[in-house]
């Protein structure tokens, strides 16, 4: 369907940021407010929601742009103007309030290298020893920018995506088992079972796509037994119990997403219009509130007050706010602009799903 909008999918973007964006109130606040306030850690899903919902988008907005001449560079082009511009403007903030208020961000310092490598998502060591850029939730951007990157040399060999981007993804999942526990050189970032996420999603979006049922169940029972071998191949080479938690969690996580689009037909048109707005201003949200959010409990212990649910609350009222703001003003100008400058073929290619909305 033309520029359909999966109004599920889009709610559910909101709800990943929102997700993650509660997790990090709650370290804010026990950080630079209540040191015995509790850390909410299960927020952490939120990430895994946002890389399904990546592959799912590739695969089904794409359909016109596969076997095309030029497809590849199209695609290219318009993943760039979705993600950079504004990360490039969220990097570039975090970079000035470093230098004019150097004592504001914790757990990062200036290191002209790491910044530049930041700037081109490239994986860099920060001042905690951890693989993280200069705006941190950037990491998960590395990790899509090399999806896209695989995505796009499917599309330039005119290869079968879904084929191509497997094989690749699954030999980094394998490759993740041999990754050293620590002290790892930065390049090996890239190993992770995490990447699966993107695979389940073009799964999902192939699904959506040809409605083929049982081809779509045999690839998703594919990539459960491949996280299955992975952890137990992890813990003969551990030494260490199988970690059910972690295998739990990425089934638990491609089965909602499964329910989510199964039920669209229901869902669609029964979601509340706000619900879509605050799933459009989901990257604004994500990028924006590490920015915002930890000024909130430095004001509340300058004025006395030591409720660490207080600081949570209002953080994340005022970076929702916030972020609906950005991306009006924004973001959605910008992409729009850009769009229309650098890739007007690819706007008038007649996607399957509106892109500028979820992409």
């Amino acid at each position: 369907m033309k520029n359909k909008i999966f109004e599920g999918v889009q709610a559910l973007r909101f709800v990943a940021a929102l997700l993650v964006v509660t997790t990090h109130t709650t370290a804010y606040a026990s950080e630079r407010l209540d040191p015995s306030f509790t850390i909410w850690h299960p927020g952490q899903v939120g990430v895994d929601i946002f890389f399904i919902v990546s592959g799912f988008v590739m695969m089904t907005s794409t359909g016109s742009l596969v076997g095309a001449k030029g497809g590849w560079k199209l695609f290219g082009i318009r993943r760039l103007i979705r993600i950079v511009p504004m990360y490039w403007i969220a990097t570039t903030v975090k970079l000035l309030l470093m230098i004019v208020v150097p004592g504001a961000a914790l757990h990062a310092v200036l290191n002209p290298g790491a910044t530049i490598l930041s700037y081109i998502f490239i994986p860099s060591v920060n001042v905690d020893g951890k693989v993280e850029p200069l705006l941190g939730v950037g990491w998960t951007l590395v990790f899509e920018m090399m999806f896209y990157l695989v995505f796009t040399v499917a599309l330039m060999v005119r290869a079968n995506v879904l084929f191509f981007c497997t094989a690749v993804l699954t030999l980094v999942s394998i490759a993740s088992v041999f990754r050293p526990p620590e002290d790892w050189p930065p390049a090996m970032f890239y190993l992770n079972p995490i990447v699966m996420y993107f695979v389940v999603g073009m799964i999902l979006g192939k699904w959506t796509v040809d409605r083929n049922l049982r081809a779509a169940i045999i690839w998703l029972l594919g990539v459960v037994a491949l996280w299955t071998g992975i952890a137990v191949l992890q813990s003969i080479v551990e030494g260490v119990p199988i970690y059910e938690p972690s295998l739990i969690r990425k089934v638990g996580i491609t089965v909602l997403l499964t329910a989510v689009i199964a039920l669209e037909p229901l869902l669609h048109g029964r979601i509340p219009k706000w619900l879509i707005r605050l799933g459009d201003a989901s990257y604004s949200l994500y990028l924006f509130h590490p920015l915002m959010a930890p000024l909130v409990p430095v004001v509340l212990f300058a004025v006395g007050i030591h409720n660490g649910w207080v600081s949570v609350i209002v953080s994340i009222v005022g970076v929702v706010i916030a972020s609906l703001l950005i991306y009006r003003f924004v973001e959605k100008p910008i992409t729009r602009l850009l769009l229309r400058k650098f890739a007007s073929r690819s706007a008038q290619s007649a996607p399957s799903i509106d892109t500028a909305r979820i992409g």
